[in-house]
């Protein structure tokens, strides 16, 4: 892999986890809340409430990560465009003058 695919790469991931770590705990948030209300009135202990929330995370991740991939994608090809750092990519190397 050259340099500059690993330097996209890796401004994909970083942002990819950002966005993944925000949209999850939105959704997250979503789902606990709306079985919260069941939770409370059966009289479950916090303890139980917690453990319960805990394993939404797993049904969380599905819902969250093509949002997430989407954003870090567009924000880095936007951020890299702003920056011009996309046409110094296409731009072809020079050629050498003919003698």
């Amino acid at each position: 892999m050259r340099l500059i695919e690993r330097y996209i790469l890796w401004r994909i991931a970083v942002l990819f986890i950002g966005t993944l770590t925000a949209s999850l705990g939105i959704v997250w948030t979503t789902l606990v809340l709306g079985r919260f209300d069941f939770l409370t009135t059966s009289g479950q202990s916090f303890l139980s409430v917690i453990k319960f929330a805990g394993l939404l995370i797993p049904d969380a991740v599905p819902v969250a990560m093509p949002f997430a991939v989407v954003i870090a994608i567009a924000n880095t090809l936007s951020t890299m465009n702003q920056d011009s750092e996309l046409v110094v990519i296409t731009r072809p190397a020079p050629r050498a003058a003919p003698f």
